[in-house]
């Protein structure tokens, strides 16, 4: 027998037995697709304990039901078309997370039997399964018969589902769940999970008490003018994201003064086209908690993701503003309280930040500055290579009508970076452009991946670019996967561009991007933004030899300053 989800092994850790469990899935998975197994006939075969291959009986045997049901679900979506998979975003909420949302809405005053309960985005049924188990538990021992027990669950919880095939999967989980009410009272339970796309369904008018699940995540590329219109409060510079507007219709379709838990990806915190949506939050609810998942590998089958449960109270004539709280989620362990989010105290596109390690620092302080505040432009690289590829070559040295082209994989943390194309040993990367061209660098520079991956300890990885050695002394331009932070010359640069360099990568600077940043993507616009200690501490700080220190002890300094100035300030005026 296998051990369960979050059992694991004296040698490995419960996140290690989780991954075991998604490897050993997938070979359950493509023994079934050799077979020509539809989804919906193998998740139902396993159900009624009907004879499958040697493998999928030895894979489900002795697990707890909540897990059972969570691993059927998930093999559902191993088997459906890859296509139709990415489309849909079927991607399944283990228990452990499933029950931590469930707990959540319990704090926050929801009575799972008594308050009616919907899931917009229900999947394999992972939040209503453990609903209804917490529900058929408490009335089992309150000794209440099974026919009222099948009445509570039917008025109380309720789903939608774009998937035919997984509505009808949920309802056979939760006949699974309930085989012992269903024989009592005999009769099968008629719980709502509507076949149908949730984004295109009008607001119900019998409004629900809580809102909960795991919406699908994902840009939509081309959206109707319908959908534009319909969720324009929750759509930037026309970005359009689905958990977006999952999140909006949440909102609609629950009570004043009832409560969303929604896991979402952490990228609305800081990203400037979530900018509308963290307006829109503010606008209509107050934020009870956001709690980060620790692990962004395999929390969700085959997806790689910042992600967190996010709790917001809609607001009500006599609903107050609590605080709001963060919590880190760990696989197999107790979760651990950070503290309380800085998330702006009116209606604002202001990016929110998580809190410090500390649980104490605001992110926004005053005494801190910016890039702008030293004298430094950011702005994201211009060449897109596989759309232009007529206008690349490789060589050795530029033509006249050329500039080299520098590559996210030229940097190296705190060094000076070369244009080395990286797939031509030595071939440098060159682009035909005008020497007019505003894209064109002609400044020494610091150049930074845009796109990090969680192989990298760090966030922030910046290289300078110094124009003299550049080869053809014309300027350069870099590729759209990388930030460029340039001097701008209408100000004066207050610290070397070296010394920012270094200030960049440091764990200090990094660990205070990541408050903001909830996505492997770093935003160029989160950059500008970014709190940096004063130059004046910078320098003095970095007399030292080890950055990290001294990135600390800068940050430290500079808010000590400030407070010395603000005291004497006030000491004056009186």
């Amino acid at each position: 027998m296998m051990p369960s989800l979050l059992t694991a092994t004296e040698s490995e850790a419960p996140e290690q037995a989780l991954s075991r469990r998604l490897r050993d899935l997938r070979q359950v998975a493509a023994a079934l697709r050799r077979s020509r197994t539809k989804p919906l006939q193998a998740c139902q075969a396993i159900l009624d304990r009907r004879t499958l291959d040697l493998q999928t009986r030895s894979f489900f045997a002795g697990l707890p039901a909540d897990e059972k049901h969570y691993w059927i679900a998930s093999l559902y979506a191993l088997l459906m078309p890859a296509a139709r998979r990415r489309k849909l975003a079927a991607y399944f909420t283990p228990p452990h997370l499933a029950h931590y949302a469930i707990e959540t809405l319990v704090e926050a005053g929801i009575d799972p039997g008594r308050d009616r309960i919907l899931d917009p985005a229900s999947g394999g049924a992972a939040f209503l399964v453990p609903l209804a188990a917490r529900i058929t538990r408490n009335m089992r021992q309150r000794g209440t018969r099974a026919e009222n027990i099948l009445r509570t669950i039917e008025s109380s919880i309720s789903g939608v589902e774009i998937e035919m095939d997984l509505a009808k999967l949920s309802k056979a989980l939760l006949a699974d769940l309930l085989h012992a009410e269903i024989r009592a009272a005999g009769r099968n339970p008629n719980i709502s999970i509507q076949h149908a796309d949730t984004l295109k369904l009008p607001t119900p008018e019998n409004l629900y008490d809580a809102v909960i699940g795991n919406p699908p995540y994902g840009r939509v590329f081309r959206p109707t003018n319908a959908t534009l219109k319909e969720f324009s409060a929750v759509v930037a510079d026309g970005h359009v994201n689905l958990y977006a507007l999952f999140l909006e219709q949440a909102m609609r379709w629950v009570k004043p003064g009832g409560v969303v838990c929604l896991i979402i990806p952490m990228s609305f915190l800081g990203g400037p086209y979530f900018a509308s949506l963290r307006r829109r939050i503010l606008e209509t609810s107050h934020v009870l908690s956001i709690d980060p998942i620790d692990k962004r590998s395999d929390v969700f089958l085959d997806v790689l993701y910042d992600v967190c449960v996010l709790a917001l109270r809609k607001k009500a004539p006599s609903e107050r503003a609590a605080v709001p709280t963060s919590s880190l989620l760990l696989i197999g362990q107790p979760h651990r309280f950070l503290g309380t989010p800085d998330i702006p105290d009116h209606v604002t596109e202001r990016m929110w930040a998580l809190p410090d390690k500390t649980g104490k620092q605001r992110f926004f302080q005053a005494g801190l500055e910016t890039l702008a505040d030293y004298g430094y432009i950011a702005r994201t690289g211009y060449f897109v290579w596989n759309r232009e590829q007529h206008r690349y070559r490789t060589g050795k040295k530029p033509r006249p009508t050329e500039v080299p082209l520098f590559w996210a994989h030229n940097i190296k943390a705190n060094q000076s970076c070369e244009p080395l194309d990286g797939h031509d040993s030595g071939g440098i990367g060159f682009v035909k452009i005008s020497r007019e061209n505003p894209a064109v660098i002609h400044s020494d520079a610091i150049l930074l991946q845009r796109t990090s991956n969680r192989r990298q300890p760090r966030r922030l990885i910046a290289a300078t670019i110094r124009k003299a050695k550049v080869p053809g002394k014309r300027g350069f331009i870099s590729e759209n996967h990388t930030i460029l932070i340039i001097p701008d010359v209408s100000k004066k640069q207050r610290i070397p561009m070296k010394m920012l360099c270094r200030l960049l990568n440091t764990a200090a600077v990094d660990a205070r991007f990541r408050r903001i940043s909830g996505s492997v993507s770093v935003s160029t616009k989160a950059l500008r933004e970014l709190p940096l200690p004063a130059a004046a501490s910078v320098k003095a700080a970095f007399q030292a030899v080890l950055d990290d220190d001294a990135a600390e002890r800068a940050y430290a300094d500079s808010l000590s300053a400030h407070q010395r100035k603000a005291s004497a300030m006030a000491a004056g005026g009186r």
